[in-house]
Order: structure tokens, then sequence, then C-alpha cells
């Protein structure tokens, strides 16, 4: 596959993923609104029922109350009759009207008086204690009405007749387009009163009961609108129920406004992340794809750092560290392109290539001085196969260069990245051809001595962080010397980073550290500048 292609592969997955990322948590947030939003509105209409219920129990309890107090009207229907009715119609605003129904079934006074001849109103047979019935027919007035009853003793009955806007005046809530409210007869379904359109229901889809005695529903109506619904039974009067009803726009209300403030956030969120993420990727994918062009055309270059044996002043040998110069003349950070050669298994290709140009640049002052070594780094991915070792057989076999006079160094973090032990078999091999093993970054991760001490090691390099402590008052100023003492209790010899004074080298030397390299001795320089410097120091320390 080209590199143009897995770019392309590589951009359109990131880009996916940071569309995941961002839509992923508010996808999840407005699952979540949704579900809560539902109970809230449930809970709601739940209220909204029961407020229904209890004011309409209310004012029938009132009314029951009241039938109960008129039990001893005469038939005769007097003066003092006619007026304790009337004090009823007046002390329960519900009553429009009160009147008595005789044993025969027949209404022989009212409210309004005497009723001459008495009249036979269609009314079912009496039953004992209160009900409630219509709406029906008002004959005499031409009107429908609710009419509430309570038997006597004797068989006859007080009536009373409500207006039925006075029980809609309780049912008055805010059910959206599609709700609405009814007191019924749950037995028969019958209606007393009801408050908006009440379409007849086609299906319940779903019927649970509440602890309370209520009932939520979910069902189908011929309108074609789903709806919720709650039913309340009002407390005192069995069999007759407040029920209110709301559809899906009135439940969701809510959270539909909240879900398009959620989704904007999202595809917000998505979009910066794609931003950010593909931006970065092609950023590391534009360098990756410079980076083997730049490997292709030869564009990198080895810089050589002097290592120094602190007793003796010789320069003993170098660490060959690679470095990019890009057409143009711009140099790119090894922070930057190390860990992306790492991480794109480009590491490998840019070791052996390291290793064919330091046996062309100094392979003839290896070979004239036995006493010099150059250091290699190799990285955690160098151990999980064995091409380092066929690499350097390949390179080196040859070349005149002695595997002694290769040091191979290798981080903290290798040692850590080794639990099936391939590492430490490809280091004993390197030593069982007399190269040399260098632990880099020693104090910087998280492996212990005892850890430290079961790979095969002959170097250890202090890093420059603690050499920068001497002589200052530091935290981890006593660092150094424990690094140093643990090196002597291992047998492994010290190479100093980063020494930067005469002191720095002059306090090394004192704590028996074996070499430094560091600007104090020499920057990183060419190949060719390098050759010199090892003839130069060490005839001047030599004379």
């Amino acid at each position: 596959m080209s590199f143009a292609l897995r770019r392309r592969l590589i951009v359109l997955l990131a880009t996916v993923i940071a569309i995941v990322a961002g839509l992923a948590p508010v996808g999840y947030a407005i699952y979540l609104a949704y579900k809560t939003t539902v109970v809230n509105a449930e809970k709601n209409l739940h209220l909204i029922a029961q407020e229904i219920a209890t004011d309409t129990s209310r004012l029938l309890n009132d009314i029951n109350q009241g039938l109960i107090a008129l039990s001893d009207l005469d038939y005769k229907c007097s003066p003092e009759d006619v007026i304790a009715m009337n004090t009823m119609s007046y002390d329960i605003p519900g009553i429009s009207e009160i009147g008595l129904i005789n044993p025969d079934r027949k209404l022989v006074c009212t409210s309004w008086g005497p009723v001459n001849p008495p009249v036979q109103p269609e009314l079912p047979p009496a039953q004992p204690g209160f009900r409630l019935l219509g709406p029906m027919d008002i004959g005499i007035m031409k009107r429908y009405g609710l009419i509430a009853l309570r038997q006597r003793e004797d068989g006859s009955e007080i009536a009373a007749l409500i207006h039925p806007s006075v029980l809609i005046g309780h049912m008055g809530a805010d059910l959206g387009e599609h709700g609405f409210a009814v007191l019924l007869r749950r037995d028969d379904t019958h209606l007393y009163a009801w408050e908006g359109n009440v379409p007849e229901m086609q299906m319940v889809e779903s019927e649970s009961e509440g602890g309370d005695g209520s009932t939520l529903l979910r069902a189908l109506f011929k309108d074609g609108v789903e709806r919720t619904l709650f039913a309340v039974e009002l407390d005192g009067f069995p069999g007759t129920y407040s029920v209110v009803a709301a559809a899906d726009e009135w439940i969701l209300h809510d959270w539909q406004r909240m879900a398009l403030m959620l989704g904007a956030i999202g595809a917000g969120t998505s979009a910066l992340l794609v931003f950010l993420i593909v931006g970065i990727l092609q950023r590391r994918l534009s360098l990756q794809g410079e980076l083997e062009r730049s490997l292709q055309k030869d564009e990198f270059e080895i810089n050589y750092q002097p290592v120094i044996e602190l007793k003796s002043g010789h320069c003993v040998g170098a660490e060959a560290l690679i470095c990019w110069r890009q057409p143009g003349g711009k140099r790119v950070r090894p922070d930057l392109f190390i860990p992306l050669a790492e991480d794109t298994g480009l590491i490998e290709p840019m070791t052996v290539w390291l290793m064919k140009k330091l046996r062309a640049e100094i392979g003839d002052l290896l070979q004239s001085d036995r006493s010099l070594h150059i250091a290699i780094n190799l990285s955690p991915g160098h151990f999980e196969s064995d091409k380092i070792l066929q690499s350097s057989s390949s390179i080196f076999g040859n070349s005149g260069i002695l595997p002694k006079q290769i040091i191979y160094e290798i981080t903290e973090r290798g040692l850590i990245d080794d639990p099936d032990g391939k590492a430490k078999d490809i280091m004993r091999r390197l030593q069982s051809r007399h190269s040399e093993i260098a632990l880099d970054d020693f104090g910087t991760g998280y492996s212990s001595l005892s850890y430290v001490e079961s790979f095969p090691l002959d170097y250890l390099k202090i890093d420059k962080r603690f050499v920068d402590t001497i002589g200052v008052n530091t935290l981890n100023a006593g660092l150094l010397d424990t690094i140093i003492d643990m090196a002597n209790r291992l047998g492994l010899r010290t190479i100093a980073e980063g020494v930067e004074t005469a002191r720095q080298a002059e306090y090394l030397l004192s704590r028996g550290v074996d070499f430094a390299q560091g600007w104090h001795f020499s920057r990183p320089m060419p190949a060719t500048d390098f050759i010199e410097f090892v003839h130069t120091v060490n005839r001047r320390v030599d004379s």
C-alpha cells in the first residue's frame, strides 16, 4: 500500500474516531436526558391526575354531605324545606339546584318550590348510598347536566343538579394540543366530564399499576396519536377515576430542546476534535512522509558526541547521534522525529542507515585505534526481534570494526517493556559477540535496583538532570551519589551525560565516575571534526 493511500486511510479513520469521540458522550447524555425527561413528565402527569382527583373528591364529598344533611325533607315541600334546599345550594357552589324524589320515583319538590303535578324524571332505579349520573338531558331546562343522588331510608332520593363546567373547572391543565383530562366510571368507561378533545381508544399498548393505586397506560387512539395516560381513583368514590392523557410532543417537549442544545454541543465538539486530531495527524503524517523520503534520499547526518575518560583525559570514543537536516538547511529536533520513527517502525531502517554511515565515516579511525568505541542508541522496538543482531553482523562483520568497539545503549523504558525476556536474550547475544551494553537515562523511569540487576549490562549512564544537581541544593542532589554507589556495587562502569562545567567534571572524577560527555568537553560534531578532535586531544594528553 502506498504511503499516500495509507495516509488517506489513517486520516479517514482518525476523522471517524474524532466524530465518535465527540458525539458518543453527547449521545449518551441525550439518551439519559430522554429517560429523565420521560420519568419527570410521567411524574408531572401523575401529579396532575392526582390533583384533579383530590379536588373532585373534595367537591363530591361536600355535595354528598350536603345531601345527607337534607335527609329530613318532607314531601309536602314546605317553605322551610325550600329554604333549606336553597341554603344548601348557596353553601356548596357546585350545586345548581336540589330536588326531592319520592319512593314512587317522582320529583315532588325542588329548591324552586313544589312540583305540581309531580313529574317522573328519566332516572335509573334507586341504589343505596351516593352516586353520580350524567351528563343527561334536563328536560325542563333543555340543558345537559350532572346529577348527584343520595338514597334515603324510605327509598326516596335527594338529588343535586351539577353544571358540567363545575367538574370541568377542576380539570384545567396544560396538556398540549393532543392532551385531555376526563372524569369517568372505569367499569364501563362512562364519561362524566372532560376537558379537551377525547378520541376513542384503539389499543392499549402497555399498562402498569402504581403503588398508590394509580394506573399508567400507553395507548394508541383512533386519531392516530399515541398517548401516555394516568388514571387515579377518587378517594371515597370507588370506581370513579380522574384520567389525564398527553401525547409525546408534551412528554418530550423539554427533551427536544435539550437534545437540540446537546446535539449542537456534540457537533461542535466533534468538529473541534476533527480539526485538532486531523490537523495533528496530518502534520505527523506529513513529517512521517518526509522522514521516509529523507531516509531514502540519504538526507540524514551523524554527529559524534565525544566521550572522555575522566582519569586520563583521553577521548575514548563517542555517541553516534542521528541528525535530520531537511532540504533548505532546516533541522528537525530529535525529540520530534525519533519518537515518530519508533512509533512507525522507521527506527530500524534508520539505525541500519546509521551503522552503515558510521562505518563509512569513521571505520578507518576505529581500525587504527582499537581503544576507541562508538555508542549506538537502540529503542525498545529493536528488542522485539533479532533484526539488530542480523544487521550488526552484516554491516560490521567484515568491516574491520571489532564488536567490542560497539556499545549499544538501551533506555530504562526498554527494560520495563520486556515482559517475555526478549530484550535480555538479545542483549546476552550481543555480549556474546563481545559488544557491550549501556543503560541510558537510569533514574528517570520506574525500574527498581533488583530489576536492573537482572539484565546483562556493562555501563550505566547518569542522566544530565542528576549531573545538574552538583553544587546545587535540590531535593535530587543526593540521588547522584546514590546512583554512582549503586553502579559500583553492580560492577558497572559509569558514563555521565550533560557535563557542562569543570566543577561538575572534577566532582564526578572524585566520586569515581569513569567517563563523561557534554559541552564542557565538546559539542556533537561531524565525522571529520571528530576525527581531528580525537587526534588533538589524545596527542595533548599523551605529550
